[in-house]
């Protein structure tokens, strides 16, 4: 199988910088100091009351929440100027005289900026196996965290590969991308919170159990809270919460599957604005519809 050429060169090109290695060494630092500090408080309890499994589920916890909130603000940087540094270098025309379609040079980006991720999620594999030693959390929901890592990982990057195809400079590339990304993790749970609360009003106190709108599964937030609450649980807390708001107990798959179609179509407009020929087409009927106006 070949490879692809535009993945090969910006992996090379990218893992051999120094900002690669010191980016990879501060993420796994942060995690690994947290991960010590938590240990060594944990190691000092068991001495007085004994191993409890529930330490390693709250370190566990914790880990999760903080990498998820690392990568949210690690990909679109990575991811949003894989274009616009192309236009911005002006070797974007030479890229696509090539013989790769624009969907393979699309292809290649994402999957260069995300493999970068990819490297970080799965270095980090090491410290989710301390909780898997102290007890408490199995090696399945290890896997299925790091899988649901990946897929989210891809899924942003899709997103700042697309909006990099639309802008012009890297500043607003950047700009825009945090912006989607921040609306689509939180806007899209503060609206379908909204609509909850406007139907529970009209519904009244009745006994029925108003159903959030489907809204909240566009953010993978709603899937990751769900997904820690299958595997560890928060308490009897979360279980009622997620009853009470209507959330399904596969909300997980379902903004998994979300995730997977959506980096699709974002894949798609961006293949199709890169196209060349497209842009031909649209530049021919914008002249036109200009001659037309002329006319009349």
């Amino acid at each position: 199988m070949k490879l692809n050429p535009v993945l090969r060169n910006e992996s090379k090109l990218s893992v051999r910088t120094p900002r690669f290695s010191l980016m990879l060494l501060v993420y796994i630092a942060v995690l690994s100091v947290g991960t010590l500090i938590f240990y060594s408080s944990y190691s000092s309890d068991v001495y007085a009351s004994g191993v409890n499994p529930q330490g390693a589920v709250t370190l566990y916890i914790i880990m999760a929440v903080i990498q998820a909130i690392l990568l949210m603000f690690i990909v679109p940087s990575l991811t949003s100027t894989s274009i616009c540094s192309e236009r911005e270098k002006q070797t974007l025309d030479i890229l696509l005289s090539t013989r790769l379609s624009s969907f393979q040079i699309i292809f290649g980006k994402l999957l260069a900026s995300s493999l970068k991720v990819i490297m970080l999620i799965i270095c980090t594999i090491p410290l989710y196996a301390i909780c898997g030693l102290i007890g408490g959390i199995k090696l399945g929901n290890i896997l299925i965290l790091v899988g649901s890592f990946i897929i989210s990982t891809i899924f942003v990057g899709s997103i700042g590969v697309f909006i990099s195809t639309y802008s012009k400079t890297s500043k607003v590339a950047t700009a825009l991308t945090y912006a989607l990304v921040l609306f689509i993790f939180v806007g899209t749970i503060v609206i379908a919170y909204i609509f909850l609360l406007i139907n529970t009003y009209r519904m009244g106190y009745n006994g029925k159990t108003p159903e959030i709108s489907p809204i909240a599964y566009l953010s993978p937030a709603t899937g990751f809270f769900v997904m820690l609450s299958n595997q560890v649980g928060f308490g009897g807390n979360s279980v009622y919460f997620i009853g009470q708001v209507g959330l399904s107990k596969y909300a997980d798959y379902i903004s998994i599957g979300v995730q997977i179609i959506l980096s699709f179509i974002f894949i798609f407009l961006a293949g199709r604005r890169l196209n060349p020929l497209n842009r031909k087409k649209f530049k021919l009927r914008k002249k036109e519809r200009s001659k037309k106006k002329v006319k009349e």
